[in-house]
């Protein structure tokens, strides 16, 4: 196991021999071979040996591990001495009663992306708010302080924009989710940190929510990822010139995303929330501060070379 390749996706049967003598890294998914996250830390971290030798023995893997196994594989990564992991779904939330050690923020969202070892086990945090914010603020100049914020979507993925809008004080919060069960559940879970702040917040069906004009529209459910997939807002519900950043990457253009523009709105992909989660992420792994450009550069041309 001493060769490395950006393209391999690693399975537990090679962890148990895992013989890298290097520092290990890696994403854990089901499935994980869409990733490009082993391309986009690979750069960063080239970038950093450059002026820091420490990191030229440092790697980014892949692995594909089933939900039934996370818990009882976080062990052995870390008796294999893997340093850092990310976590992709589905197991962001799986992984959150398996660890010894939670920082608060992630506890807040109920999910954990990126994991640090220590003596015990790994210490869980979340990046994902951290790279939303970066994203809407690097892609749309817009800040989530002060913003009308309508969040789409009552997942994992929708509880962790919640939260980091809560977090960031802003003007209002609305939830949209076309399961009403889900969304009461989240409205529940973010009355504390909504009330702390005094920020006021709703939810809402697709068909029935009234958007603000200046609402701040967040696409966290999956709905864009193929062709056929209806909106995740109804479209008379869309007002005019609105803002919206959708968590999707690839394809790179959703519907939303053009029924935005032909509002004469502005909309923004989630690949610089990729960017800057994982740029999050290994900056708690190295101690270092990490630039997002060479991340960035990376994950585009993983994307582009793709069919």
């Amino acid at each position: 196991m001493e060769t490395f390749s950006d393209a391999e996706t690693y399975t537990l049967e090679d962890l148990e021999n895992w013989s890298f003598k290097g520092v290990s890294l890696a994403v854990l998914g089901f499935p994980v071979r869409h990733s490009i996250s082993p391309a986009m830390h690979n750069a960063a971290i080239a970038e950093l040996a450059r002026s820091d030798d420490r990191f030229s023995e440092w790697r980014y893997f892949r692995f594909e591990v089933p939900p039934q196994d996370l818990v009882a594989a976080l062990p052995v990564f870390h008796s294999k001495g893997f340093f850092g992991l990310n976590l992709t779904v589905p197991h962001k939330e799986l992984a959150i009663g398996a660890l010894p050690e939670i920082d608060p923020p992630a506890r807040e969202i109920g999910a954990v992306n990126t994991l640090r070892r220590n003596e015990e086990g790994y210490k869980g945090y979340n990046t994902d708010g951290y790279g939303l914010q970066m994203g809407i603020q690097q892609d749309l100049q817009r800040l989530l302080e002060d913003a009308n914020v309508v969040v789409l979507g009552a997942g994992g993925a929708g509880r962790a924009a919640a939260v980091q809008a809560l977090r960031s004080r802003c003007q209002s919060l609305t939830l949209v989710n076309r399961n009403p069960d889900r969304l009461a559940k989240l409205l529940a879970a973010l009355e504390p940190i909504a009330q702390e702040r005094s920020i006021p917040f709703t939810g809402f069906a697709p068909t029935e929510v009234i958007l603000p004009e200046d609402a701040l529209l967040i696409n966290a459910t999956s709905l864009g990822l193929n062709s056929d997939d209806p909106l995740p807002l109804a479209k008379e519900r869309m007002p005019n010139s609105p803002a919206l950043y959708d968590m999707i990457y690839n394809p790179s253009v959703t519907a939303l995303m053009t029924l935005v523009r032909e509002r004469g709105g502005h909309a923004a992909n989630g690949l610089s929330m990729l960017v800057h989660q994982g740029a999050r992420a290994l900056e708690i792994w190295s101690d270092t501060s990490v630039s997002a450009d060479a991340m960035h550069q990376a994950a585009s041309a993983d994307l582009e070379a793709r069919p």
